[in-house]
């Protein structure tokens, strides 16, 4: 095969093309070629086996030196401790990590391919919570979650895997449980053969073959898997068996009864997966056991489309030459300054240690030996003949502390893909948020290591949707999802014909980190007027689950826009017919202020339509402009509270202004009707003047009404948008600390 970088394939026994020169149609030729090939990649893994272990033993607390060589060496009480600067480290890289995670209230995104995109568009979301609910559910998804980020964050490479054919519960390895040919380039599709090693209990590999019809369809050998079986149990009370087959038949029963206690000589059997690359692309699976086998226990060629159908790659970076054994992870990146750093502080230990001791000077040899200290509380007696030998101790602290911060400085530049120390403490630019947020900075992530990890995740989660989807072996879980997406409505063919290339992973605001989260929805918040409703209830719940998580913010926004909001109109309706009357309804705080604006607002843009166009007596519907414009006003001075709502209480305003106009020009309108009734009458005299007076009295009321109305609306907004502005400034302001330090 032609490769822009040249693979170590000469040593591994897979074929490509065959005698007349055509590809082959399967390259793994038999079982003992697989052996081979096992061992040929562990042999040359044994060196980046050893560095792994090295990198291991760091994080787990080993001691920068051999403590059996420093007592050989008379030097049995030197100071010998790791301080944990490694795992400190590690737990704020893998906090980035468990943010992006955990802050999610969905994790994935599907897209169906049935129907206009208005009616699939709640259905998709459904199958999308359902989906995510299946994988949470699993009682092992966030532990594996935890290693796969862990594993790649130490090593540079961590492998999610799928050992069955059928399961959609992944495993989660790095190179020290899967073996790939070294000079592989840092792409799945690149990579030829893969090796997975994998303990199994037998009850395990049992399971596999339990429904015997059904395992040899899909690719399982059944007279290979007893063998193993066999080979590898202890069970007491079995009488030996005259043949093989009679012999397993016992075993079954044992095995069904929990009669085996291979546990106490063999707990498990090693078995070896292997992912090969056929020349069409495809990705073929094999199984068999690590030691003696005889053939494979499950082959099936051509069983995946892809290699990502088999396996997920992580990687910490690219490395050097673009191949998967030239990552480093943060263990490669910090391992020879944690040793030096764990060296000098032991040494300063020492340092310390030794400037408080006593030096005693004996005469000779005897006085050495019968030294001793009498302790009489407050003074000490001791032995003649010796004397207390003043010293110059070299001050270690200007040596030692200088090294360490630079080596502190050397870390934080070789862990650049994320912010592992806080902000500078006497900075003048802090504020109230940057203290409060100074640990969640911490463990901010490049953009770098953003894109790549959700590459690799995206591409997981589509083969976990896609397992799930297409899978005719439902397990419980999968079962009841497709029961939970029914009963809200969501069809099995739905979900049969999704598109699922097109899934991928929901990302997380705020890159790993907590503050830049608060900071982004605050800089959201500034421009949220230009938000349709659903767009600024998103952002609410956004913020409200920022602060106390998405199971909690149902208690505030409700997800579901159906479960509250249709109180509320309710009660808008039933007051629009109050105010219709001319009645003076008050405005309750606690309402959703949003909602009562968009049922009142309609109905006074067609009052003053009406009286616009004529179709309306002036002094019938004077006392519901009145109404509705005060209720209204009330209303958008609560609702500019509220950010979310800036871009309704708005056009509110601008309507308030045309109704404004509509109740002057009517009162107007009303005074003309009055004095053209009084002249019809023949009212004259004192009596017409007092009635003329009324009405221009209760005019200015009507007009000093208005004007403070709207000197209120125009307050609240003002105070709004100051207090926006500023809280826009003070995260501009900490966005630019963290930048700059």
């Amino acid at each position: 095969m032609n490769r822009d970088h040249p693979l170590e394939i000469d040593g591994l026994e897979l074929d490509a093309l065959n005698e007349k020169g055509k590809p082959v149609e399967t390259r793994l030729k038999d079982v003992k070629s697989a052996i081979s090939i096992f061992r040929t990649l562990f042999k040359a893994d044994e060196k980046s086996a050893v560095n792994r272990a090295r990198v291991d033993a760091m994080f787990d607390g080993a001691a920068p030196y051999n403590q059996g060589s420093l007592t050989t060496s008379g030097q049995g009480l030197k100071t010998n401790l790791n301080f944990g600067e490694a795992q400190r480290l590690l737990d704020i890289s893998l906090s980035a990590y468990v943010d992006l995670y955990s802050s999610l209230e969905r994790l994935v995104d599907v897209k169906g391919t049935l129907g206009e995109q208005s009616e699939i568009t709640p259905l998709e979301d459904i199958v999308s919570d359902e989906l995510t609910h299946l994988m949470r559910s699993w009682p092992e998804f966030h532990s594996a979650y935890l290693r796969l980020c862990t594993t790649f964050i130490k090593h540079g490479v961590s492998i999610a895997y799928f050992d069955s054919p059928d399961d959609w519960k992944f495993r989660v390895g790095g190179f020290t449980d899967i073996l790939i040919p070294r000079q592989t380039p840092a792409s799945e599709e690149c990579i030829d053969i893969a090796i997975g090693r994998r303990e199994y209990l037998l009850h395990e590999l049992h399971a596999f073959i339990k429904n015997e019809e059904a395992a040899t369809k899909v690719g399982w050998n059944i007279d290979e898997v007893k063998r193993v079986i066999q080979k590898n149990a202890k069970t007491t009370g079995r009488s030996t068996a005259t043949n093989s087959l009679t012999e397993f038949e016992a075993l079954q029963s044992e095995l069904k009864n929990n009669d085996i206690y291979s546990g106490i000589q063999n707990p498990t059997v090693s078995v070896l997966h292997y992912w090969v690359k056929e020349m069409d692309g495809t990705v073929s699976h094999y199984i068999s056991c690590e030691n003696m086998p005889k053939d494979f226990m499950y082959k099936k060629v051509s069983r995946y489309d892809s290699a990502e159908q088999a396996y997920v790659m992580f990687t910490y970076g690219v490395g050097s030459n673009g191949t998967y054994h030239s990552i480093r992870g943060l263990g490669q990146r910090i391992f020879s300054h944690i040793q030096t750093s764990n060296r000098l502080r032991c040494q300063q230990i020492d340092g310390a240690m030794l400037a408080s001791a006593v030096m005693i000077q004996p005469e000779n040899q005897r006085s050495l030996d019968e030294l001793q200290f009498t302790y009489y509380g407050a003074y000490a007696v001791m032995s003649p003949n010796v004397k207390i030998v003043e010293k110059a101790i070299p001050n270690l602290g200007t040596a030692v502390q200088p090294a360490l911060q630079d080596i502190t400085n050397q870390l934080q530049l070789n862990t650049d893909t994320v912010s592992t120390y806080g902000p500078n403490q006497s900075s003048p630019y802090r504020n109230q948020m940057q203290v409060a947020s100074d640990i969640d900075v911490t463990s901010r992530l490049s953009g770098a290591s953003l894109n790549l990890f959700y590459a690799s995740w995206s591409r997981l989660l589509k083969e976990v949707v896609r397992r799930v989807v297409t899978t005719k072996k439902r397990d419980k879980a999968v079962t009841d999802f497709y029961e939970r997406c029914a009963k809200r409505g969501v069809p099995e063919q739905f979900i049969k014909t999704l598109d699922v290339d097109r899934t991928k992973a929901v990302r997380s605001i705020g890159s790993g980190s907590r503050a830049d989260r608060v900071t982004s929805l605050r800089e959201l918040q500034g421009i949220s007027g230009q938000f349709d409703e659903v767009g600024r209830r998103n952002l609410t719940r956004d913020i409200v689950a920022t602060r106390v998580g998405h199971d909690l913010a149902d208690r505030y926004v409700p997800a579901n826009v159906e479960k509250r909001p249709t109180v509320d109109v309710k009660i808008a309706f039933f007051e629009n017919q109050q105010l219709q009357e001319g009645q003076n309804v008050p405005v309750i705080p606690n309402e959703m202020h949003g909602t009562h604006l968009e049922v009142h607002v309609p109905v006074l843009n067609q009052l003053i339509q009406s009286l616009n166009e004529g179709q309306a007596d002036p002094m019938q519907v004077l006392p519901m402009l009145q109404s509705f414009y005060q209720h209204i006003s009330d209303t958008a001075q609560l609702a500019a509270g509220d950010p979310a709502l800036e871009g309704l209480v708005s056009q509110t305003k601008q309507v308030l202004q045309f109704a404004e106009e509509a109740i002057n020009n009517t009162m107007k309108a009303v005074q003309k009707m009055q004095r053209e009734q009084m002249e019809q009458q023949g009212v004259e005299g004192p009596q017409a003047e007092m009635m003329q007076q009324d009405s221009k009295l209760q005019e200015h009321q009507v007009k000093m009404q208005i004007a403070q109305e709207k000197a209120e609306l125009d307050m609240a907004i003002k105070q709004k948008k100051h207090e926006q502005e500023m809280a826009i400034r003070d995260a501009k302001a900490a966005l630019e600390f963290r930048e700059n330090s």
